[in-house]
């Protein structure tokens, strides 16, 4: 169900109207009557428009509210609060001489663009005498705004800058990639996302797609696959009263351990009882593409190709793969096989193509052909590897 089919109160709360109306009631019990501005009737009817517009714009906005209420106190399905992203980082410093990072220390990580993203250290770290820097990852880092912007940057070996002057360190490094930052969740989000765990009420997750369902409320959670009877431990299929639910974030992902530690806490409160959950993380697969396709008359080549390459990375790319079509609900569809045919369709709806010349398509590295690719592990995704494309 799309946010724009909830039922709204009909209020008016613009006070032109409102005075519009009450001008329109008086020329119909006083045959002749006319506003004019400099008359007292005119202006009461104005200041009374004025209030009423306020109260109206309050009660517009009851029912959300009261819905958010209702969700955070009777159901236990409280509203998302942005949180900070975090990451762990290892520090190094000039000497042996022993030093402290101060809890609180401010640094910054690049976006991807022009942007530094600023963070801060959680506690006071020392390195003892005899050291020149940390152990690999002894120092957390958090982001000093909430928010979804600070996750998904850098990576293991990022150098992270040093916004306040220590003149005893020498390099910061990531030893893995931020995560957990979430936006504050909108009302009509929380609205969709409420009515998406009501429907649940038992709440008893039984089948996949209930599990999933209730994995997508755990804040970092963008979508979730739910595995029937997999054994994460020896990798077997058909395990009675056993589930693997396999969760992303917006990018495609996999989350973090935090994240997934939650996840299971939430679910084991959830499920039956002798119900086991696991959970997996997602097998990313780089897709090469080599295609040549004939454009048509009056397109510019180099826009057509360039706009082929960017219809092939959205087709692979990971926080997409398996998302049903015209789904209202981010949801995850096992989808183990890049199809050729699909492929090829995703490059005939780009405008300017008029049919496809060549296309091959292969795991990175191997050799572009025309047969299906078969995406390996449980819970598959495809990503975008060499894209090879040309115009004739």
């Amino acid at each position: 169900m799309a946010t724009d089919s909830y039922i709204d109160i009909p209020i008016t709360v613009d006070q032109d109207t409102l005075a519009q109306d009450a001008y329109d009631y008086l020329q119909t019990v006083l045959p002749g009557w006319a506003p004019n501005p400099g008359n007292l009737e005119v202006w009461l009817i104005e200041a009374i428009a004025r209030l009423a517009a306020v109260v109206g714009t309050v009660a517009s906005a009851v029912p959300k509210s009261i819905f958010r209420w209702f969700g955070a106190n009777l159901v236990n399905v409280p509203p998302v609060d942005a949180a900070p992203a975090t990451t762990t980082t290892t520090w190094t410093v000039k000497d042996t001489a022993g030093y402290t990072i101060p809890d609180g220390t401010q640094v910054a990580i690049p976006d991807g663009g022009d942007n530094l993203i600023p963070f801060q250290t959680i506690g006071d770290v020392i390195i003892p005498p005899g050291s020149s820097t940390t152990t690999a990852g002894e120092i957390p880092i958090v982001a000093i705004n909430p928010g979804a912007n600070g996750s998904g940057l850098g990576g293991i070996g990022t150098t992270v800058q040093l916004l306040e002057t220590l003149e005893f360190v020498t390099g910061i490094v990531q030893t893995d990639v931020t995560t957990g930052g979430v936006d504050a969740e909108d009302d009509d989000a929380y609205l969709d996302r409420l009515r998406q765990e009501l429907q649940l009420l038992t709440p008893r997750p039984i089948l996949p797609a209930e599990f999933a369902a209730l994995a997508r409320t755990i804040p970092g959670v963008q979508r979730a696959l739910c595995i029937d009877g997999y054994n994460t431990a020896d990798s077997t299929t058909g395990n009675p009263r056993m589930v693997t639910v396999v969760a992303v974030d917006s990018a495609g992902n996999a989350v973090g351990s935090a994240i997934q530690t939650a996840l299971v806490a939430y679910l084991e409160t959830q499920r039956e009882v002798n119900f086991v959950v696991n959970t997996d993380a997602p097998t990313h697969t780089a897709i090469d593409v080599d295609y040549t396709v004939n454009v048509q008359a009056g397109y510019d080549p180099v826009a057509v190709q360039a706009n082929c390459d960017q219809a092939l990375q959205d087709f692979l790319d990971p926080a997409n793969w398996g998302q049903p079509a015209g789904g209202d609900l981010p949801e995850w569809v096992n989808a183990p096989t890049v199809r050729y045919t699909d492929t090829a369709f995703a490059l005939l709806r780009v405008p300017g193509v008029d049919h496809i010349i060549s296309l091959g398509i292969c795991v990175h590295g191997g050799a572009p052909g025309t047969a299906d690719v078969a995406l390996p592990g449980v819970a598959p995704l495809a990503q975008a590897g060499t894209i090879t494309g040309a115009t004739g």
